[in-house]
């Protein structure tokens, strides 16, 4: 499903049909009660921590691989 942005006419917001969302809710499910269960036992801050990391290792896998200097 698809909607114009009110904010910005040039921008198109693309979103799942309502008839799709019970289908796909009950696919990523398994994998949020995982990652809930996993992070349960982390302070909020340790939390933030796994989260920053994981955002750092998914940059620098899509980040090209630089040499170290000298190489």
């Amino acid at each position: 499903m698809r909607r114009e942005d009110d904010a910005d006419r040039r921008r198109r917001i693309v979103d799942i049909s309502p008839e799709s969302r019970p289908a796909i809710a009950q696919w990523l499910s398994p994998g949020a009660q995982a990652w809930r269960r996993a992070l349960a036992p982390l302070t909020p801050a340790q939390q933030r921590t796994f989260v920053d990391t994981l955002l750092r290792y998914e940059t620098a896998v899509a980040t090209p691989a630089q040499a170290a200097p000298g190489h």
